[in-house]
């Protein structure tokens, strides 16, 4: 069976989608994400089964108390009850084959556990932990949960790095590139954001966190702790953004919300960009090459806002307002002065 005609009980049990979703790496990355772009009707049936094997993984595996277990598989029971009664009777059977699913999971772990007994804590403390990666290319984002409840907007072009379980006093990731963070509160676990040379530690809040080149956080919610390469803090409350330069030079400023985290709504934002600026967001956003055959007079710049638009759409008023022509090879966009086409 193609991958195209699976359904989420097919994804929970194929070996290389497990694997993807338990060590992520460089080619199965590429290949899920290919697959992704090319089948997007079917995106809400693969991102459901990955959020279900994370939770079977991490959770049953290792500590999914009795009441948390019911929790979910109830879930997934009421899910089943939703769908209308033309379609009850395919939906409930789906449903309760990932129920069972979770089911032989949660019963094979607990059998283990039960016949072999847990590992003392000297033996879990010499165990080396195991780190998870998720890279998004260009054109690509991705929105996925950690096992201690935290929702991360994972942006194009960037990646974050997460233990398979979390410390017990505190949470600790690594990231590239960009990233907004609904943390879940866990007031004796601090979480850690580790950046080139930065370190963010909050408690339970949300914000966006951009590190590409300048160091960017805007925070919407909650409270925020920064601190640098020489140990300096600095504290952040909603509605401040923290922007530290590759020079030195550091501000604290309020934002526009839209602007900064509309990315994760698929809102692309152009304000007063320069020309290379524009290019710039094209290629992350689109997943494309653009190549300009036109000289751009000093000053230019370009804003406009676009709300879940195809490439062609974006051009379109971007070429409109700046009197240039442009083709669309494949993933490659050439500009073009009108004479020259």
């Amino acid at each position: 069976m193609r991958y195209r005609d699976f359904d989420i009980e097919d994804f929970l049990s194929d070996e290389f989608f497990i694997q993807w979703v338990k060590n992520p790496g460089e080619e199965t990355n590429h290949f899920w994400m290919k697959w992704i772009e090319n089948n997007p009707d079917r995106k809400h049936i693969l991102q459901k089964a990955r959020e279900i094997i994370m939770l079977v993984d991490y959770r049953t595996r290792y500590e999914l108390s009795d009441q948390a277990y019911m929790d979910l598989y109830e879930n997934i029971v009421e899910k089943s009850n939703k769908v209308g009664s033309d379609r009850r009777h395919i939906q409930w059977g789906i449903w309760h084959k990932v129920a069972a699913i979770l089911f032989l999971a949660f019963s094979t772990v607990y059998s283990i556990n039960y016949f072999t007994g847990l590992d003392s804590k000297k033996d879990q403390a010499q165990q080396v932990t195991k780190w998870l990666s998720v890279y998004n290319p260009a054109g690509q984002k991705y929105r996925f949960k950690l096992d201690d409840g935290t929702i991360v907007h994972l942006n194009s072009e960037s990646s974050v790095e997460y233990p398979e379980t979390f410390d017990p006093s505190r949470r600790v990731i690594r990231m590239k590139g960009e990233a907004f963070f609904n943390v879940a509160k866990d007031k004796d676990r601090p979480f850690i954001i580790e950046t080139e040379n930065n370190q963010v530690k909050v408690i339970g809040t949300s914000f966006n966190l951009k590190n590409r080149g300048n160091f960017e956080l805007a925070l919407e919610e909650g409270k925020v702790e920064v601190e640098g390469e020489t140990g300096e803090i600095i504290s952040l409350l909603p509605n401040e953004m923290l922007i530290k330069n590759k020079n030195g030079d550091v501000s604290i400023t309020a934002y526009d919300p839209m602007e900064v985290f509309g990315w994760k709504e698929q809102h692309l934002i152009f304000k007063d960009d320069t020309f290379q600026e524009v290019v710039d967001k094209i290629e992350a956003w689109f997943g494309v090459k653009v190549i300009s055959k036109i000289t751009v007079e000093s000053g230019w710049s370009y804003s406009g806002k676009y709300h879940d638009k195809p490439l062609s759409q974006v051009l379109d008023g971007i070429s409109i307002s700046s009197e240039f022509e442009y083709k669309i090879e494949s993933k490659t966009v050439t500009i073009l002065n009108p004479q020259t086409k």
